[in-house]
């Protein structure tokens, strides 16, 4: 991920992944004893207000713990031709967004080389989870889906850059099962730290996360 991108939650797994599920209204997934819906989507321009809302409100949280990963924000026209381009995704609960995530078919040219940009790949940025639902497994299960999403693109890998001195989120992902290739440095750049993941189907991850009727 890119000095913007960076996941709030840090637990692999979670309930609402593999625990109490059943199918609800229009083929999302509610959690039985809790009355949850979850669903995702494809942002549209009416979206866009609680997407910068939710990738904010994250980049505020992670200031006051003094990490500066996304200290210059987010703004309507840095992200409207994300949407306009169908990359960006928004997870919603009972009607409302709590996380977002980007999967994009472009590598960064400052990182990933000519032939590597020339492989079939799908690039994941932006994650960000509402922080009431920090600790739930919600960042784990989006990167799952998006690896899914990758596989029914015909993707052969799933791949994201990194902040370069965010060790702990360096082994959030190795511990959900993505590979280090590299480091890049750069000096006009903090992001480096490259992984990618096999695209692979997740049957479960897409049954967690269906896709809302639009």
């Amino acid at each position: 991920m890119s000095m913007y991108d960076y996941i709030t939650s840090y637990k692999v797994g979670g309930d609402g992944i593999r625990h109490g599920v059943s199918c609800g209204a229009r083929g999302a997934i509610q959690t039985r004893g809790g009355g949850r819906v979850r669903s995702i989507e494809t942002a549209g321009p009416d979206d866009l207000d609680e997407v910068l809302a939710l990738l904010n409100g994250v980049a505020s949280w992670l200031m006051s713990r003094g990490i500066r990963q996304w200290a210059i924000g987010f703004t309507a026209e840095k992200m409207a031709p994300i949407i306009e381009r169908g990359e960006l995704y928004v997870v919603r609960e009972n009607g409302a967004a709590i996380a977002t995530v980007t999967v994009s078919t472009d590598g960064d040219a400052d990182f990933w080389t000519t032939e590597e940009r020339a492989e079939p790949a799908r690039y994941v940025a932006k994650l960000a989870t509402a922080r009431e639902y920090s600790g739930q497994g919600l960042g784990a299960l989006l990167l799952r889906w998006a690896v899914d999403l990758g596989s029914r693109q015909g993707a052969q890998w799933v791949r994201l850059d990194a902040w370069r001195t965010n060790y702990q989120l360096h082994d959030f992902y190795r511990k959900a099962g993505w590979s280090h290739l590299r480091t890049v440095e750069l000096e006009h750049r903090r992001s480096g730290a490259l992984f990618q993941h096999p695209a692979v189907s997740d049957p479960e991850a897409r049954s967690a996360l269906p896709v809302a009727s639009q």
